[in-house]
């Protein structure tokens, strides 16, 4: 049997995520992130010390993911819109709408962890069924083309506002939250070697659907919540805008 990654601890984060922010269901059509509110959306990904040099990455509808501003400080960011945390489950996929996933990476990750979420978004681009991509990717993994970092580094998702599969190994339940955290990259950690997480679920192993964090696996850190807060106060105009954008970018409140 195919296990989550999540504790029983990180579950209750889950259920603090449902309870504080909520649900909304997915989109049917793909909802277009205005180029403005896409920059700032990826830049919120970072440390606001990496953000001036840092290289951004737009989404062009007819190539992917392209180079929008070259930066010099050896980090990239982007705003995902699909997860690849999926490619291990059962149930069928789809292109999703209304992802929108910030993540920034170092080298490291751009090595390794980037490729798959630049392949798949060029996939849908190019026509590929979503069920055809999502075998792809799986083999991808299985074959060894998407390989596991050698050494550590790190990825950032700071950002106000994350809407992804939560529970990919179980579900395609789409979920919108503001949870900014940091991920030091875990190739093929289990949950149980690393003992009893974080009481507070504020740390654990992201998978990508099996019993292991896989090769592109992560740990991830949420920070405190005074920090969360200053995240959110920091961004709220950019939250008002992609709410205003679209309902699943709305944060329910508290």
């Amino acid at each position: 049997m195919r296990q989550t990654s999540f504790t029983s601890i990180a579950s209750k984060i889950i259920a603090t995520f449902f309870c504080l922010f909520g649900l909304t269901a997915t989109a049917d059509e793909f909802v277009d992130l205005p180029k403005d509110l896409e920059i700032e959306l990826a830049l919120s990904a970072l440390p606001e010390e990496l953000q001036a040099d840092a290289t951004v990455y737009l989404r062009d509808p007819k190539k992917g993911f392209v180079i929008h501003r070259q930066g010099s400080n050896d980090w990239i960011t982007f705003v995902a819109r699909t997860s690849v945390r999926f490619h291990e489950a059962d149930w069928d996929y789809k292109y999703p709408s209304d992802q929108i996933i910030s993540q920034a990476h170092d080298k490291i990750g751009q090595a390794h962890h980037v490729i798959p979420y630049f392949d798949i978004e060029r996939m849908r681009i190019e026509g590929v069924p979503a069920a055809e991509a999502k075998k792809i990717i799986h083999q991808r993994f299985s074959d060894g083309t998407y390989t596991a970092p050698t050494k550590g580094g790190m990825s950032y998702m700071l950002s106000p506002i994350l809407r992804a599969y939560w529970e990919p190994a179980k579900s395609n339940l789409i979920t919108t939250v503001s949870a900014p955290h940091h991920m030091p990259y875990a190739p093929h950690m289990k949950a149980a070697e690393v003992g009893v997480m974080d009481p507070y679920g504020r740390s654990g192993i992201l998978d990508h659907g099996s019993d292991d964090s896989g090769p592109h696996g992560y740990m991830y850190f949420t920070v405190q919540p005074d920090q969360g807060e200053a995240i959110r106060a920091k961004y709220a105009d950019l939250l008002i805008k992609l709410c205003d954008r679209h309902a699943n970018w709305c944060l329910p409140k508290q």
